[in-house]
């Protein structure tokens, strides 16, 4: 009898063999009164850098060392260059003790169920339909072959220990703090103007940011708010790991929240997937369409984004129930580096984002190849259909005569080497993982952000057929020459800032509200991580300032705008929030 692999994995932690992915504040009260006093403890003493660099190096007490490079040549988990700017001092001790607050992307716990039974964990080096690399916690590589995995998922769990405190006194680990505190980044201003350094001030007066609603109408993993069009008042909130959509009402008082879209049954989930985004049509008062995109997994175990059209019921508040209709499919070979968004633009054509597919540093060099969707933004026309597809490609596209037969297959299916011919679909390429991007109302412009590998995070403007370099470019610095072609053309960002200000960039809007606003024409945009929201000025196409407006108490996901232009923040522990400029 074959036993379900739900149940083999439960087996697997029952004795051991994988964590559970819960959070420690599950555990037992004593583990609780543990971190607590290490925390206070350290918050109360500075303890001494030196003697915690020493323990940082220590091979078998601490093994910091083992995982992590401050710079250099990157080790099973990420470079510590900057650790003391990403984190305040007390946040800084909180990821320590407990290592699964927030796990950069690329970085969590992979897990690999051979065929034969075999338990495999680590982090993924590389992932192809083929095979799939594992970097052991000893910093060997493991390489499985894709038909031999039973089954391989990513859990929010990180490498690091959980229990570095039952190894070490609270005075080493107040030295170990002391000594990560010390590490600050190497880069601390912003570039600009192909290099031009710029310093990111804050504004004499920040700008407010006030929460639509209480706390007890808060969302669950919130990554998308937009405003239903024609009925003002009325936002869609998207719940990343709950497969929903939500309607906020805010014409009541106080604001009531109803159900949207159910899609949980379809959306597979995983901590960097599920459902991603939501676009209404231009036209979508009179026909009801719109479209969203999230990830499923196939009877064979493989997870696909896709991208499908919904229908309104008729008083456009809700769906109507009818099935997804599949527009495109783009198989993801890793957790991670997915995008996340799309959008349609002044031209009613329906723009879409995909990352480099992941893990880290793109090793396949899917970000410069444009024969597949990987890395790429596709601009496609949803109102007519082609031969052998769900959409058409418009004629203005960049690569559509060039394409094979002047088009592509539904199904990106399976990337191959970089000589084949870019596909019709492919508007600009050279994406790292584009998180959020939008449409300047006034002028059409578009505007991305593109979270960064190493060391810088970019802000681009995309125009018809460029290459925004990655992987042989990171912000304006080069990053590899293993893909790099003499006969290419890269577009730099307009911005990259370092790991100082922020480790994952969310794009946001150009403000177009009040036109008396000091901040009308600003594109304003933040960071996940370091929760700072920016406003950037241009003027004769050239950065003129990056101003730092406003900072949330929760991880900044998405940007959204209603009617009337304002700009909403989503913070995904829970909190729309509008931002008063």
């Amino acid at each position: 009898m074959k036993i379900p692999l739900s149940l083999v994995f439960q087996l697997m932690i029952l004795y051991g063999l994988i964590a559970p992915t819960v959070s420690l504040a599950d555990d037992n009260p004593s583990d609780n009164q543990k971190r607590d006093q290490y925390l206070s403890f350290a918050l109360e003493n500075a303890g001494n850098a030196d003697r915690g660099e020493a323990l940082f190096q220590h091979a078998t007490k601490t093994a910091c060392a083992n995982c992590h490079a401050i710079h250099g040549i990157e080790k099973s988990g990420p470079n510590l260059d900057g650790i003391a700017d990403k984190y305040p001092r007390a946040e800084l001790i909180r990821h320590i003790i407990d290592p699964n607050l927030f796990i950069q992307p690329g970085y969590e716990t992979a897990t690999v169920l051979t065929e034969s039974g075999e338990v495999v964990t680590g982090r993924i080096r590389l992932s192809t339909r083929l095979e799939v690399r594992l970097l052991l916690a000893d910093g060997k590589l493991r390489s499985i072959k894709r038909a031999n995995i039973a089954s391989f998922k990513s859990t929010n769990r990180s490498m690091m220990p959980d229990n570095l405190i039952d190894t070490i006194s609270p005075q080493e680990f107040a030295d170990l703090v002391a000594y990560l505190d010390t590490l600050h980044a190497s880069e601390l201003n912003a570039l600009v103007d192909q290099g031009r350094e710029i310093q990111i001030h804050p504004s004499p007066m920040p700008v407010a940011v006030t929460p639509l609603h209480e706390a007890d109408l808060n969302f669950r993993d919130p990554v998308w708010v937009t405003e239903i069009p024609g009925h003002s008042g009325q936002l869609v909130v998207l719940e990343h790991q709950q497969g929903l959509a939500q309607r906020l009402d805010m014409t009541t008082s106080p604001p009531t929240k109803h159900l949207f879209l159910d899609l949980s049954q379809e959306i597979t989930f995983s901590p960097n997937q599920g459902l991603m985004c939501l676009a209404f049509h231009p036209k979508y008062s009179s026909n009801g369409k719109y479209y969203v995109k999230y990830e499923v997994q196939r009877a064979d175990g493989s997870i696909w984004t896709t991208i499908n059209e919904r229908i309104a019921s008729a008083d456009r508040l809700g769906d109507s129930g009818t099935p997804s209709r599949l527009l495109l499919e783009q198989f993801q070979p890793a957790f991670n580096h997915n995008g996340g968004c799309l959008a349609f633009g002044p031209d009613n054509y329906l723009y879409i984002a995909f990352g480099d597919g992941g893990p880290q540093k793109d090793p396949p060099g899917y970000s410069q190849n444009p024969a597949v969707f990987h890395g790429s933004m596709l601009r496609i026309d949803v109102d007519r259909q082609q031969s052998g597809l769900a959409y058409a490609i418009p004629s203005d596209n960049p690569f559509a005569a060039s394409a094979p037969n002047g088009h592509s297959s539904t199904s990106a299916s399976k990337p191959t080497n970089l000589a084949r011919k870019p596909r019709a679909e492919t508007w600009a390429y050279g994406f790292r993982e584009p998180w959020r991007f939008s449409f300047d109302q006034q002028t059409g412009e578009l505007w991305l952000g593109d979270v960064g590998q190493v060391k810088f995070e970019e802000v681009c403007l995309v125009r018809r057929g460029e290459n925004h370099g990655w992987n042989v470019f990171e912000g304006f610095s080069e990053f590899s020459n293993q893909y790099r072609r003499s006969d290419a053309t890269y577009t730099s960002p307009i911005l990259a800032y370092p790991r100082a200000l922020g480790v994952s960039v969310t794009g946001g809007y150009v403000y177009r509200g009040n036109p008396q606003s000091p901040w009308y024409g600003c594109y304003i945009f933040g960071d996940y991580e370091s929760r700072k929201i920016w406003a950037l000025r241009m003027q004769d196409n050239q950065v003129q300032e990056i101003v730092e407006i406003a900072n949330i108490a929760q991880h900044i996901a998405s940007f959204g705008t209603d009617a009337q232009g304002n700009i909403l923040i989503v913070g995904y522990e829970g909190t729309i929030w509008k931002l008063d400029l």
